[in-house]
Order: C-alpha cells, then structure tokens, then sequence
C-alpha cells in the first residue's frame, strides 16, 4: 500500500481508541508532514478505505498476544492494521509505523538529525507482532535538568535547595521529553528533579506526563512525593514548624506526606516511592556519622516501620487502588537489607542503585537475597551530577549493557528508572537502553552500534571504530582511590569487574570538580584529595583525546547535511567538551605547582592557558546553540563553565573581560 505521494495520503480510521491513543496518532499525522516533501496528512475517516491505516483498539485475533503493551502490524487487503489489546500497545503500535515505515527516528526532537523528506512513500508487505519481554516498567528520570531549565522560556518559579532549581522546566519542554520516551515505547516518567504539586508550575510537569497516559514515579527523596526541601517550603507556607525527622516530628512529617498523597493521588498511573532518608539527596537517616552496628539495626527497625505507615497513608488516599510501590536502596539501603535490618511491606519492589563514580552495582547487590515472590528493580545513572557524565556522554554501550544484562539475568526485571538529564547528550545511549529495556534477548550492542553507523553509508566503519576508541579514551584511577570519593557510608564495589568493564572513569563532572577544588584551595594543601593523581591520569590521555577529536574532525567535513551536523554536535562537541576540559584541568594544575614552587611568572602563563583553553570551549560549544536550540547552554549551573573560567583567572586578579581584551 502507499503511505503517501506527491497529492494523496493514506487515510486514518480509529476503532475504539481512547483519548491517549488519539495524541499519539496526532503525532503520527504530524510525522507524515513532517516526512512529506508536499506536507501532505492523513485524514481521519469513520469507515475503512481501500488504502488505509486502520488502528484497533481492544480487537485482536487469537494469534496475537494479549498483554496491554503488546500490538501487531498487518498489511491486509491494501491497508495496514495496528491491532492491540490496550492503549500502551495502540501507541507503541503506531510510533513502531512511524519508525519502520515513515523513517522518523524517536529521538528526531534531540538528535540533530534533520528528517529526510520525500516525494512518496510504500509500505511493503507487513506482518510485525511484538511486545516487551525484558522490563516491565521503563522509565526516565529527568535529572540535574539545568539545561533543560535555562533552553526555554515559561518555566515557574520554585524554591528547591542548593541553588540549582530556582525555575521549572517549561511545559513544552517536558512536552517534547514525554513524546520522545513515548516513541522509545517507554512507559514511565519522574518528570524532575523535584516535583512539588503545591506549585503549580511543578504541577504542570507531572501534568504533562499524565495526560500521555504512561505512568508517574517518584524520586528516591522525595517518597510520597515528599523531599526534604517539600516539607520545608510546605512548612513555611502553612505556618507549620516542625524539622525534617520522622523521629523528632513524626505528626507533621505525616500530615505533609498526607497532603501531597492526595494531590498525588488525582492521577491514574502513579508508581509510588517509600522511603525515608536524611536531609537532601545524599545522607541517611544518621546523617554524617558513620554508624555502628547497632545504630544500622536500630536505623533498619525504624526505617521500616516508617515504610508500613507510607503504604499505609497511600491506600487510604486512595481507597485502596494504589497497586505500584517501589524503594530505592540508594546508598546505605541496601547494607541495611544485606544484614536482614530492613523490611518493605508487601507488594514494594525493591530498587537497586548503581554507585558513583564507578556506574557499577556494589558487592551487595549479589549479597542481597531474592524472595521467591519478590519483585525487584533497577535505578541507573547516565548521568550523576558531581562525577558526570553530564555535558558528556561517558556510560557507553559496554557499560550499560553489563549493568542491564546482569540485572536482566537476576530477575530484578520488575522496574528500571534511568536516569538522563537533559536528555539531548544522551540520546544514543538512551535508545540503546530503551531498546534493551524492551527486549535484552533480542539486543546486542554490537549490532546496535553497527546500525546506527550504517547511516553513514560509506564512512560507517570509520564512524563506528572512532565511537568505540572514544569511550575506551577516558583517564581512569586505580580503585583503591574509590575510598576517597564521596562519604563512608557508601558501599562501593570491592570485587573487580569484569575485563573490558573500567571501574573507576574520570568523567567531565568529576575533572570539573577537582579543578574546582584548586581554584578554591590555591594557596593550600591539596594532599588531602586526589588533584594530583587526576593530573597523572589525564595528562597521557590528551595525546589520544587530540587525535579522537581530529578523526571526527575529519568525518564531519566528509559529510553532508543532515549528518555533518549531528556528527558535529553528537560526538565532536563531545571529543572536544573533554578535550578542553582535560587541557584546563593540566594547565591548573600546573599552575599549583608553579605556585607552590614560587614560580610567579610560569605559573600566570598556565592560569592564562587554562583560561584560553575554557575560552575555547565556551566559544567553540555555540555551534550546538543553532535554530530550536538557541540558548541551550543558558542554563549551565551544575557544570558552571563560565564560572570555573571566572575563579580560574581570579588567581591572578583578572577578570574574563580584561582577558578577552
């Protein structure tokens, strides 16, 4: 059958879709514009006709599978059947169409990869039945979403603690996330860092997902929708005094997770997070201290007895309709689980988190026992703002695969929330994991690699063994070192992964970090970190980086639009993102040193080098800054380049304007 050519279009019959599947067949008529050179639509029509997309809600025959994410695509009679028993599989049924058929990549709103348009189109002969058989709840989490926040206007405002979330990301921006992961068939969202549904720009965020009828999740800190910073805004707001402890104001604590139960509560698809932890994202309930054995068991008794009261709040809330409960293990959880301190409540699944800086999961994630009737899952960082990746992407199909595989091999297959930041530096590794999220067993991510490079038709191969020696570039440490990083109540991986999985990365987020910390500490010891150690590592990797950055170099000035463009923004920007940031972190260093040694006239040189090489990142970063994604880097706090440029040239009493003249 033809979709469409130069003056018709293939027409759109429904049967019994509902409001969800309607906005994803919208996208579908879009994409047919969008792909079109003549910007030719369906129409959508009451009845069959003889070239037609029919879309079949609830109507299956006995061969097809019946689960509500399942679907089949048949040719018949020259028409094309979508056929699904629920709305998931409706949707997925249709954005498979679009990929397949019309060639409208899921990622095409983050990519850099203009569409292709054509003069017709034919759809062949076609018989696809499919479903997910690897996880069942995928998800993304958007994360340290500066980016995100500072691209467009009309974000709220909102009040969230360390500086970062003074403003929402603007409703079509969430937009755009919510249809690319509906196109990836994903079918959750945490739309935020934080959410407060007292606000109602946050509102709006969760709002968004909602009405494209995939599921909410909630943060590891914020359970019921409830994070440190919540409860105190709430507070301040309603006149309430009270500290954020269960166990010193256990009432207000109860009352603030009541009120935003309810508000929680007005969705349908909601995977609910209990939990309880420390002030902000990153302590215990303990807070600093490292604990004794009998704290951790006193802290496990506690901390489940709060997890029942959770539950319990959130079947009362919702007359018992609440069916989806998860826990993050983040940090000290799963020590507590491994030594039999900690209970969930039935029906919780038990969510697994890998640890920074290594993205890897800790000896206790196999020392945790596995109920029979258990249900268990996985949360995972792309990105982890302190260590990175974050301006960069540094996980790698290797990587992520092994993580995914090994979760996949354990059963913890009931929930898997990745999180991804400001989406576009991920996009490559983000379908990768949809894909593998969907079906592990029929994923390789050498074939995945090989497909994406066979876009470039003859230049493939080059393409594809210029990505791989990227992410084998990195500078890494010897794992002894881990101990050093963050704070002693996390249990990092002791035992050494397996060949070809690198443990301990130096990604963009923790270089940036350490020449943070020289900046900071100029005129002191820095003996206590590892500033030197960083340098040894990064200094015999620069040869490499120059070189990975000149073949891509080469690559997108063999190319024609639209993948010179991508390339460029996709993986040269990324070359060169660390490139420069190697090269400052050395020049700083060196700097130090010269200071140390009293060496005043050496050690300006570097400072002056180390500007020069953020300048030219600064400078060299706005050809991603193009056309939709004017402003994208407006919102660079977490990574802050203007301001480490800024304390770098303030060693020497300069500022960047006097630089730059």
């Amino acid at each position: 059958m033809f979709l469409f050519n130069e003056k018709n279009c293939a027409d759109i019959c429904l049967k019994n879709t509902n409001k969800y599947v309607f906005k994803a067949v919208n996208d579908l008529i879009n994409d047919f514009a969008r792909v079109s050179k003549y910007g030719v639509k369906p129409k959508i029509v009451k009845t069959e006709t003889q070239n037609c997309i029919v879309i079949e809600e609830n109507a299956r025959t006995s061969a097809e599978p019946v689960a509500d994410e399942s679907y089949s695509i048949t040719t018949e009679g020259g028409k094309a059947i979508i056929r699904a028993d629920g709305y998931l599989g409706t949707m997925w049924g249709i954005y498979t169409l679009s990929e397949k058929f019309l060639g409208v990549d899921p990622c095409y709103l983050f990519n850099d990869l203009a569409i292709v348009k054509k003069s017709a189109m034919e759809m062949p002969e076609t018989h696809i039945v499919d479903k997910p058989d690897g996880f069942g709840f995928r998800g993304v989490f958007i994360n340290d979403e500066d980016l995100l926040q500072g691209w467009k206007d009309g974000g709220g405002a909102r009040l969230v603690g360390g500086g970062y979330y003074y403003v929402t990301v603007a409703k079509s921006v969430i937009e755009k996330v919510v249809e690319t992961v509906l196109r990836l068939k994903l079918n959750m969202v945490i739309p935020a860092t934080f959410v407060d549904l007292d606000n109602p720009p946050e509102k709006a965020l969760a709002d968004a997902v909602a009405e494209r009828g995939i599921y909410l999740s909630q943060h590891h800190c914020e359970p019921l929708g409830v994070s440190s910073f919540t409860f105190e805004n709430h507070c301040r707001k309603y006149g309430k005094t009270g500290r954020f402890s269960y166990s010193e104001c256990p009432g207000i604590m109860e009352d603030v997770w009541k009120f935003y139960v309810d508000k929680w509560s007005e969705y349908d698809n909601v995977v609910w997070q209990i939990g309880l932890r420390g002030f902000g994202d990153d302590r215990p309930v303990w807070q600093d201290d490292v604990p004794t054995e009998t704290v951790l068991e006193k802290s496990g008794e506690f901390i489940s007895k709060a997890y029942r009261k959770e539950k319990d709040i959130i079947l009362a809330a919702t007359n018992g309709k609440a069916k989806h409960f998860t826990s993050t293990l983040w940090m000290e959880g799963s020590t507590l689980v491994e030594k039999g301190y900690l209970r969930f409540p039935e029906d919780v699944t038990m969510v697994f988190a890998d640890t920074a800086p290594t993205q890897l999961y800790g000896d206790e994630y196999d020392l945790v026992p596995r109920e029979k009737d258990g249900k268990y899952g996985i949360y995972y960082h792309l990105q982890y703002y302190g260590c990175g990746p974050h301006l960069v992407p540094q996980t790698g199909l290797k990587k992520l695969y092994y993580n995914m595989k090994r979760a996949y091999d354990k059963g913890d297959t009931d929930y898997f929330i990745m999180n991804v930041s400001n989406v576009r530096e991920f996009v490559f590794e983000i379908k990768a994991y949809a894909e593998s999220a969907w079906s592990m067993d029929r994923y390789s991510p050498d074939e995945y690699l090989s497909r994406y490079s066979e876009r470039f038709g003859e230049y493939a191969d080059e393409v594809k063994s210029t990505i791989i020696d990227f992410y084998e570039s990195f500078p890494e440490l010897d794992s002894k070192y881990l101990e050093k990083h963050l704070s002693t109540y996390f249990n990092y991986t002791k035992t050494p992964p397996p060949a070809g999985i690198t443990d301990f990365v130096l990604k963009e987020g923790s270089i940036i970090d350490y020449g943070k910390r020289i900046t900071d500490n100029f005129d002191k010891d820095l003996s206590k970190w590892l500033c030197h150690e960083y340098a040894a590592a990064i200094k015999p990797v620069i040869a490499n980086s120059d070189d990975i950055c000149a073949r891509f170099e080469r690559l997108v000035g063999k190319l024609d639009e639209p993948l010179k463009t991508h390339l460029k923004i996709k993986w040269l920007l990324s070359a060169k993102t660390l490139n420069y940031i190697y090269k400052w972190y050395v020049a700083l260093h060196d700097a130090k040193i010269y200071r140390d040694e009293y060496d005043g006239e050496n050690m300006k040189k570097s400072i002056l080098k180390a500007c020069g090489y953020l300048f030219d990142y600064l400078d060299y970063r706005k050809c991603a800054e193009y056309g939709e994604f004017r402003n994208w880097y407006r919102g660079d706090l977490k990574m802050n380049i203007k301001q480490r440029l800024y304390d770098t040239l303030k060693i020497i009493g300069r500022t960047p304007e006097m630089a730059e003249s």
